[in-house]
Protein backbone atom coordinates (compact mmCIF):
# COMPACT_ATOMS: atom_id res chain seq x y z
CA UNK A 1 0.00 0.00 0.00
CA UNK A 2 1.66 2.90 -0.94
CA UNK A 3 2.07 5.99 1.98
CA UNK A 4 0.69 8.92 1.02
CA UNK A 5 4.12 11.61 0.22
CA UNK A 6 3.16 14.84 2.06
CA UNK A 7 4.54 17.91 3.59
CA UNK A 8 4.53 17.62 7.68
CA UNK A 9 2.61 20.30 9.23
CA UNK A 10 2.83 18.94 12.95
CA UNK A 11 5.18 21.46 14.57
CA UNK A 12 2.83 24.44 13.65
CA UNK A 13 0.87 22.47 16.21
CA UNK A 14 3.17 22.08 18.92
CA UNK A 15 4.40 25.65 18.34
CA UNK A 16 1.03 26.73 18.72
CA UNK A 17 -0.72 24.24 21.46
CA UNK A 18 -4.37 26.32 21.64
CA UNK A 19 -5.23 25.51 18.28
CA UNK A 20 -5.77 21.97 19.36
CA UNK A 21 -9.21 21.71 21.48
CA UNK A 22 -9.04 18.06 22.32
CA UNK A 23 -9.26 14.64 20.76
CA UNK A 24 -12.14 13.08 18.93
CA UNK A 25 -13.17 10.40 17.04
CA UNK A 26 -13.69 10.99 13.17
CA UNK A 27 -16.60 9.68 10.64
CA UNK A 28 -16.65 13.24 8.35
CA UNK A 29 -14.27 14.57 5.70
CA UNK A 30 -14.66 18.34 5.72
CA UNK A 31 -14.01 20.45 2.79
CA UNK A 32 -12.99 24.37 2.53
CA UNK A 33 -11.38 27.01 0.51
CA UNK A 34 -8.66 29.05 1.77
CA UNK A 35 -9.73 32.60 -0.24
CA UNK A 36 -5.95 33.55 -0.52
CA UNK A 37 -2.99 33.72 -3.53
CA UNK A 38 -1.68 30.90 -5.20
CA UNK A 39 1.59 31.38 -4.01
CA UNK A 40 4.25 29.01 -5.46
CA UNK A 41 5.86 26.16 -3.41
CA UNK A 42 4.71 25.68 -0.56
CA UNK A 43 4.47 29.49 1.03
CA UNK A 44 0.55 29.51 0.87
CA UNK A 45 0.26 26.51 2.55
CA UNK A 46 2.73 27.65 5.25
CA UNK A 47 1.31 31.01 5.26
CA UNK A 48 -2.72 29.85 5.82
CA UNK A 49 -1.48 27.11 8.53
CA UNK A 50 0.26 29.34 10.93
CA UNK A 51 -2.47 32.28 10.16
CA UNK A 52 -5.25 29.78 11.39
CA UNK A 53 -2.62 28.30 14.39
CA UNK A 54 -2.13 32.04 15.50
CA UNK A 55 -6.27 32.99 15.75
CA UNK A 56 -6.02 28.97 17.91
CA UNK A 57 -8.13 27.90 14.84
CA UNK A 58 -6.19 24.28 12.69
CA UNK A 59 -6.31 22.60 9.96
CA UNK A 60 -5.56 18.28 9.57
CA UNK A 61 -4.60 19.00 5.88
CA UNK A 62 -3.94 21.09 2.66
CA UNK A 63 -3.59 21.12 -0.85
CA UNK A 64 -2.45 23.58 -3.20
CA UNK A 65 -2.60 24.47 -7.14
CA UNK A 66 0.63 22.35 -7.87
CA UNK A 67 -0.76 19.35 -5.98
CA UNK A 68 1.19 20.11 -2.59
CA UNK A 69 -0.22 18.15 -0.01
CA UNK A 70 0.08 19.34 3.86
CA UNK A 71 -0.76 16.84 6.77
CA UNK A 72 -0.47 17.54 10.73
CA UNK A 73 1.11 14.00 11.31
CA UNK A 74 -0.42 13.26 14.68
CA UNK A 75 -3.01 15.28 15.07
CA UNK A 76 -5.41 13.55 12.76
CA UNK A 77 -7.83 13.02 15.66
CA UNK A 78 -7.30 16.64 16.87
CA UNK A 79 -10.20 19.09 17.44
CA UNK A 80 -8.92 21.93 15.06
CA UNK A 81 -12.03 24.73 14.99
CA UNK A 82 -12.26 24.25 11.37
CA UNK A 83 -16.40 23.57 10.94
CA UNK A 84 -18.36 24.77 13.33
CA UNK A 85 -21.56 22.40 13.98
CA UNK A 86 -18.84 18.82 13.02
CA UNK A 87 -15.45 20.24 15.13
CA UNK A 88 -15.04 17.41 16.92
CA UNK A 89 -16.47 15.19 14.60
CA UNK A 90 -14.42 16.35 11.29
CA UNK A 91 -11.08 16.19 9.48
CA UNK A 92 -10.48 19.38 7.83
CA UNK A 93 -8.76 19.73 4.27
CA UNK A 94 -8.01 23.34 2.99
CA UNK A 95 -7.73 24.03 -0.61
CA UNK A 96 -5.47 27.44 -1.48
CA UNK A 97 -7.68 29.09 -3.79
CA UNK A 98 -9.44 32.21 -4.56
CA UNK A 99 -12.67 31.26 -6.41
CA UNK A 100 -14.66 33.96 -8.30
CA UNK A 101 -17.83 34.92 -6.70
CA UNK A 102 -20.41 34.06 -9.59
CA UNK A 103 -20.67 30.60 -9.78
CA UNK A 104 -19.66 29.73 -13.49
CA UNK A 105 -16.19 31.38 -13.54
CA UNK A 106 -15.87 29.69 -10.37
CA UNK A 107 -16.83 26.10 -11.97
CA UNK A 108 -14.15 26.96 -14.42
CA UNK A 109 -11.80 28.24 -12.25
CA UNK A 110 -12.07 24.91 -10.36
CA UNK A 111 -12.01 22.75 -13.48
CA UNK A 112 -8.29 24.40 -14.32
CA UNK A 113 -6.92 23.64 -11.34
CA UNK A 114 -6.65 19.31 -12.07
CA UNK A 115 -3.67 18.77 -9.78
CA UNK A 116 -5.24 20.63 -6.93
CA UNK A 117 -8.33 18.15 -7.17
CA UNK A 118 -6.36 14.97 -7.71
CA UNK A 119 -3.80 15.72 -4.44
CA UNK A 120 -6.86 16.68 -2.48
CA UNK A 121 -8.81 13.22 -3.86
CA UNK A 122 -5.36 11.22 -2.79
CA UNK A 123 -5.49 12.87 0.70
CA UNK A 124 -9.29 12.29 1.37
CA UNK A 125 -8.33 8.50 0.35
CA UNK A 126 -5.98 8.51 2.74
CA UNK A 127 -8.14 9.65 5.30
CA UNK A 128 -10.73 7.05 4.14
CA UNK A 129 -8.61 4.23 4.49
CA UNK A 130 -6.30 4.94 7.80
CA UNK A 131 -10.02 6.17 9.32
CA UNK A 132 -12.84 3.87 7.85
CA UNK A 133 -14.60 7.13 6.56
CA UNK A 134 -17.18 6.21 3.82
CA UNK A 135 -16.56 7.80 0.53
CA UNK A 136 -19.73 9.06 -0.49
CA UNK A 137 -21.46 12.97 -0.24
CA UNK A 138 -22.40 14.11 3.09
CA UNK A 139 -24.91 16.57 4.07
CA UNK A 140 -22.65 16.86 7.32
CA UNK A 141 -24.96 15.25 9.34
CA UNK A 142 -23.86 11.50 8.61
CA UNK A 143 -20.88 10.11 8.27
CA UNK A 144 -19.12 10.82 4.36
CA UNK A 145 -17.37 13.52 2.88
CA UNK A 146 -18.84 17.02 3.10
CA UNK A 147 -18.30 20.66 2.44
CA UNK A 148 -18.73 23.48 4.97
CA UNK A 149 -21.28 24.66 2.76
CA UNK A 150 -23.33 21.63 3.36
CA UNK A 151 -22.26 22.13 7.16
CA UNK A 152 -23.63 25.55 7.33
CA UNK A 153 -26.90 24.80 6.08
CA UNK A 154 -27.41 22.77 8.72
CA UNK A 155 -25.44 24.20 11.84
CA UNK A 156 -25.80 27.80 12.50
CA UNK A 157 -22.47 27.15 14.48
CA UNK A 158 -20.39 27.46 10.97
CA UNK A 159 -21.87 31.03 10.22
CA UNK A 160 -22.75 30.69 7.10
CA UNK A 161 -19.77 29.73 5.11
CA UNK A 162 -20.27 29.23 1.41
CA UNK A 163 -16.59 26.94 0.83
CA UNK A 164 -16.97 24.06 -1.85
CA UNK A 165 -20.62 24.95 -2.89
CA UNK A 166 -20.49 21.68 -4.84
CA UNK A 167 -21.54 21.02 -8.26
CA UNK A 168 -24.71 18.50 -7.91
CA UNK A 169 -26.37 21.05 -5.37
CA UNK A 170 -25.91 23.76 -7.58
CA UNK A 171 -22.84 25.67 -7.11
CA UNK A 172 -19.36 25.11 -8.89
CA UNK A 173 -17.10 22.76 -6.47
CA UNK A 174 -16.64 19.54 -8.21
CA UNK A 175 -17.08 17.24 -4.38
CA UNK A 176 -18.73 14.41 -6.89
CA UNK A 177 -15.46 13.95 -8.92
CA UNK A 178 -12.93 14.29 -6.02
CA UNK A 179 -15.20 11.65 -4.29
CA UNK A 180 -15.39 9.25 -7.53
CA UNK A 181 -11.26 9.94 -7.82
CA UNK A 182 -10.79 9.19 -4.18
CA UNK A 183 -12.83 6.00 -4.31
CA UNK A 184 -10.13 4.99 -7.16
CA UNK A 185 -7.03 6.25 -5.07
CA UNK A 186 -8.49 4.30 -2.14
CA UNK A 187 -8.49 0.71 -3.84
CA UNK A 188 -4.85 1.97 -4.36
CA UNK A 189 -4.12 1.88 -1.06
CA UNK A 190 -3.15 5.43 0.07
CA UNK A 191 -2.86 5.73 3.79
CA UNK A 192 -1.37 8.22 5.53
Amino acid sequence: MPKLKYYDTAYIYVEHPNAVHGRHGKDIIALHETISSDIPGLADIKGVENYLANKEFGIHGMTDKEGNIAWAHGFGNAVFWQCGGVNERSIGIEQVSFPPSNVQEAKAYWAGRSKQIRATAKLVAAISNTWKIPLRYSGGDAPGVTSHWSVSKIYPASQGHTDCYPIHLGGYYPAIKVIQMAKIYKAAGYYL
